[in-house]
């Protein structure tokens, strides 16, 4: 039987029926008799509950060691499955030897059971005694973790590794310190993060997310961040860290004053001391977002992120304190849109006009943010701005014209903005763009799309085509005129026509064959397109950079391969969500020849493809083929930074 089940099979009930068989001491006669009773009732539930206590102890440590044997598994199994050089395979050897020797001296007697909450403390939170017990034994705790900690031969080795990196190295790996244990994080989130902070900037022609991307690179290279591959793509969007290398950043973090922990390892809302802070929701439910004068250092404070706080409760005028702030990430930095948060006012946003220091604010995800106050446009020194999944942001003010060191602006999913303002053209540090949204009718100043070829840094877009879009040709061809354009992304919302709008989707459908696209596209991604056979525009005499081409959704039922005689130079094909697509397989490889890596999803006429059951076929001895294919020699090529 498990702990568990002890617990649940036999000590609940036992303690049950005790209580039970306590209310029957009133009918018991012989009055000199029940204090002697109660007594040893007291004394059998006492026992009970500190046997209970071991179980969880002894619950918790079980839970531990098999996760870690499954770490030293995943090791193995990597060792199986990839090719090694001798170095490399040793050095992985001796990781694990490290780590069976650590597990080893865990599990022989007498076994170090971990702290767990007693049920006692649990049920009795109204015994000050006890609190006050527990309180004061918090800083002992946290000594002996990071004297245990230490202590152990892997934690101490990853140490070592930490200490051998550089100073830029070590200050972007302190910042995964805070996030949950095995939590995945997307790649472009840190790197946004290291940017504001000025932990990497742009040099050597190289712009300040190539920078980032390669201190990544070599934190993968240095083991001391773990590549999330999603399906069997080389290409890394998600990274993790190891739980032992967190429980060192942790301490390392927490000792350096980098951010503040409790005894387990939780980041703390602590603003009094650290120049990084964290919103975190207190156990029980509760947070102090907004503490007393006396207990704040907002002055001081660089960095402040929300760990996972859904209900944000900001003081306009602490908020206001922060004048040195460069990072400010308010919104979710979890992939998923269940993570909702929320604010109760927007008031504290006036603050922003004194952030003359802030360089990446973001406010993912947040609901009831219906539009941004002009003084965003006095953030002079913002770069990247995050409003991504704000549901109910109807309108952009102008003032964000005057953001002169914008290189990122993201309002992707933003479904009741109907237009960016004019005047986007004056940012000409603009490097990526998300959700362009194509101005209708309605709006009165929108911008259009000949001011983006003014643009002459933006490598990355995604624009929304709505169904009440007002456009001409001659705008269609200025897209072309973005030559740095690199990557691109077209989501069509287009009705089916009525007769009241004939005019407007005979607009929305000019789209669909007027569109010129720059020469040097490396990645396009069509969404939703509304025609039943591919435009002209989709040309691969017209498109010899193009390396990677996703096709999602719409009434495609014919990619025109037979109507472009060239054959694409097109490495990775995704094809989703397209149920009235016929293509057969003979026809990707005449028209592909040099695919790589291509995925199906939801696409039923697709039968004859010879792909897994994830939907993915990877070719036989390419660059993505096989799991070597994702390993990490030095300065191999073919580990990719997907964009």
């Amino acid at each position: 039987m498990s702990k568990e089940g002890i617990i649940e099979v036999v000590v609940s009930p036992l303690l049950k029926h005790l209580e039970n068989a306590r209310r029957r001491v009133p009918e018991v006669k012989g009055s000199e008799a029940i204090s002697e009773i109660i007594s040893l009732f007291d004394n059998i539930g006492r026992d009970i509950r500190d046997m209970e206590d071991v179980f969880r102890r002894a619950e918790r440590w079980e839970k531990d060691v098999v996760c870690d044997f499954g770490v030293v598994a995943r090791r193995v199994d990597d060792i199986l499955e990839e090719d090694w050089t001798l170095p490399k395979f040793q050095s992985k050897l001796r990781v694990i030897d490290a780590e069976i020797s650590d597990l080893r001296g865990r599990v022989t007697p007498p076994l170090q059971l971990p702290p767990v909450e007693s049920s006692a403390a649990a049920s009795s939170g109204s015994l000050p005694s006890m609190f006050s017990s527990l309180q004061a034994s918090q800083e002992w705790r946290r000594l002996e973790l990071d004297k245990k900690i230490f202590e152990s031969s892997t934690i101490s080795n990853l140490l070592v590794s930490y200490e051998n990196l550089d100073l830029q190295l070590k200050l972007c790996l302190l910042c995964f310190s805070i996030f949950p244990e095995n939590a995945l994080l997307k790649k472009r989130l840190m790197i946004y993060w290291w940017i504001g902070e000025g932990l990497v900037t742009p040099k050597r022609g190289k712009t300040a997310e190539e920078i980032g991307e390669d201190c990544l690179r070599k934190l993968i290279m240095n083991g001391m961040v773990e590549p999330v591959f999603r399906k069997r793509s080389s290409a890394i969007e998600y990274c993790k860290v190891h739980p032992w290398t967190r429980r060192m950043l942790i301490s390392v973090a927490r000792r350096n004053q980098f951010f503040d922990f409790d005894s387990e390892g939780v980041p703390r809302s602590d603003f009094s001391v650290n120049r990084h802070a964290c919103l975190v929701t207190a156990r029980g439910g509760d947070s102090q977002q907004t503490p007393s004068r006396g207990q704040s250092n907002a002055g001081e404070l660089i960095a402040l992120f929300n760990v996972d706080e859904q209900y944000l409760r900001l003081d306009k005028s602490w908020f206001s304190e922060m004048r040195k702030i460069k990072v400010l990430q308010l919104g979710r930095w979890q992939g998923q849109a269940k993570h909702h948060i929320e604010v109760d006012s927007t008031e504290f946003l006036e603050g922003l006009r004194g952030f003359k220091h802030l360089s990446y604010l973001s406010f993912q995800g947040i609901s009831r943010i219906t539009a941004l106050p002009a003084s965003i446009g006095k953030v002079s020194n913002l770069r990247i701005l995050d409003l991504r999944a704000c549901h109910n942001l109807e309108k952009l003010t102008s003032g964000i014209t005057n953001l002169k060191k914008l290189t990122h602006l993201d309002v992707s999913e933003c479904h009741l903005l109907e237009f960016i303002p004019k005047g986007i053209s004056s940012l000409s540090e603009l490097q990526v763009l998300k959700g362009f949204v194509v101005g209708d009718s309605r709006s009165k100043h929108p911008c259009r799309l000949n001011e983006l070829a003014k643009l002459e840094k933006l490598r990355k877009l995604s624009m929304i085509i709505g169904n009440k879009v007002t456009v001409t040709e001659d705008e269609l061809g200025d897209l072309k005129s973005c030559g740095a354009l690199r990557s691109l992304t077209i989501t069509w919302i287009v009705l089916p026509p009525k007769k009241a709008v004939s005019r407007l989707t005979r607009m929305a459908s000019m789209t669909m064959t007027s569109l010129s696209l720059p020469v040097g596209l490396e990645k396009l991604d069509l969404r939703c397109f509304p025609g039943k056979l591919a435009p002209e525009w989709l040309n691969p005499a017209a498109l010899r950079s193009l390396k990677k081409l996703y096709l999602r959704g719409g009434t495609l039922t014919s990619l025109g391969l037979e109507r472009f005689p060239p054959t694409w130079n097109v490495e990775v094909l995704r094809l989703k969500f397209l149920s009235e697509l016929k293509v057969e397989w003979s026809q990707i490889q005449a028209s592909f020849p040099g695919l790589a890596y291509l995925e199906i999803f939801q696409c039923s006429r697709l039968r004859s493809f010879p792909c897994d059951e994830d939907g993915v076929w990877v070719k036989r001895g390419g660059q993505t083929s096989g799991p070597a294919a994702r390993g990490l020699a030095e300065g191999d090529q073919r580990y990719q930074m997907s964009c």
